[in-house]
């Protein structure tokens, strides 16, 4: 068990967390209450950022790596909570296991299970650093997109901005497919109905027989640019990004169209990471939790350390303007697994065949296996292979 490190309830490693209760928030969301087993404080985070699970799968050999959000303001410093989706197959893979990790939390985590937890993380959190109003919070308005279940880190976000007292303007919409799989729905509507800075739109995408408009959503089908102008009274405001790829992309792109600075959308993929800006070359990825940037593609410089992807075939040179080894790979056609991209999950983790390399990433959590290597947060010293 590892100790806090310091008084804010920060700590290395992982530790032991038990979950208090576990709540249904929809068909497919659950909602997981973890308080920590050794009762000593809480490590504070930004809303929006998210924690580090090893998990014990029933059937696999090595521990299941993965991040979560979590769904609440971090003004509660007694517990966390997650709030998680259970994952089917892949719509055109029928045949493919479902979700391995959030399935394990439907089926085998309940009240009372203990679970290894690194400490919170992530880029993708609520801006409150500039633009101060003269209660020293953010006065700018705020606008939070999501669809699915990555509504998540933009509920701890709202809760954030209530709790706290701010009253800058905060638009919170959100496209589900239906009354079935809505999260949070009612508490949404509570906090737009008494807070006169909070305003909610809900679009359902096939909306059930007892979905009622008006009620529990309040337009039908996707969320169109059009229907995002006429809700949003500027473009002047923060918009905050997360859901499916295609939605975001969409979204991304129709707010760069209306004039939007590129420099104050944030986002974060809750999926495969991909390019965002029309016209971008498609083997080119980018930032996945960031402000957006462009990440160059796969021209590579002629004098730059040679990196061979060994179980791909693939073996090029380094482009200094790429960041990781990970950038690198997805620029060049090989698709490694990864999921927080920030050194926390260890997805990402492959064996270095040869070659040194050195980490960009200084709040990483490094393995502690000989030979293995975060391709996420780190970049070649040398010529390297690696197990990829």
């Amino acid at each position: 068990m590892n100790e806090p490190k310091d008084s804010s309830g920060g700590w290395d490693g992982y530790r032991t967390f038990c979950v208090e209760c576990k709540e249904p928030e929809s068909l497919t969301v659950t909602s997981f209450y973890l308080t920590a087993k050794d009762g000593h404080p809480l490590a504070s985070y930004k809303p929006g950022q998210f924690l580090g699970f090893k998990l014990d799968v029933p059937g696999y050999e090595k521990p299941v790596l993965r991040t979560y959000t979590i769904s609440d303001s971090s003004d509660d410093a007694s517990l966390y909570r997650l709030s998680i989706k259970r994952e089917p197959p892949p719509a055109d893979q029928s045949d493919a296991p479902p979700g391995v990790s959030s399935n394990y939390f439907h089926d085998h985590v309940e009240a009372g299970s203990e679970l290894q937890v690194r400490a919170p993380s992530g880029d993708f959190f609520l801006h409150e650093d500039d633009e101060v109003d003269g209660d020293g919070g953010k006065s700018g308005p705020v606008v939070l997109l999501s669809g699915g279940v990555g509504l998540t880190p933009m509920v701890s976000m709202l809760n954030h901005i209530v709790a706290n007292g701010a009253k800058r303007p905060v638009w919170f919409i959100h496209g589900v497919r239906n009354g079935d799989e809505h999260a949070f729905g009612a508490h949404v509507r509570g906090l737009a109905e008494t807070y006169a800075n909070v305003h909610a739109h809900i679009a359902y995408l096939e909306p059930g027989p007892g979905d009622v408009e008006g009620r529990d959503y309040d337009s039908a089908g996707v969320i169109p640019m059009e229907l995002l102008q006429s809700l949003v009274p500027g473009k002047d405001g923060d918009f905050y990004l997360c859901g499916p790829p295609p939605f975001m992309k969409v979204l991304f792109n129709g707010l760069l169209d209306w004039g939007v600075a590129e420099s104050r959308i944030y986002y974060e993929f809750f999926g495969p990471a991909m390019v965002f800006k029309e016209g971008a070359d498609d083997k080119a990825d980018r930032k996945s939790t960031s402000t957006a940037s462009t990440i160059p593609g796969s021209e590579a410089a002629v004098d730059g350390p040679m990196v061979t992807f060994k179980r791909s075939g693939v073996t090029v040179n380094w482009d200094p303007e790429i960041e990781t080894i990970l950038e690198l790979a997805e620029a060049n056609g090989v698709t490694p697994d990864f999921s927080c991209r920030s050194g926390v999950c260890h997805t990402c983790m492959c064996a270095l065949i040869e070659g040194k390399i050195e980490y960009v990433n200084d709040d990483a959590f490094l393995p502690e296996e000989e030979g293995q290597i975060l391709i996420c947060s780190s970049k070649p010293k040398t010529d390297i292979t690696v197990d990829v």
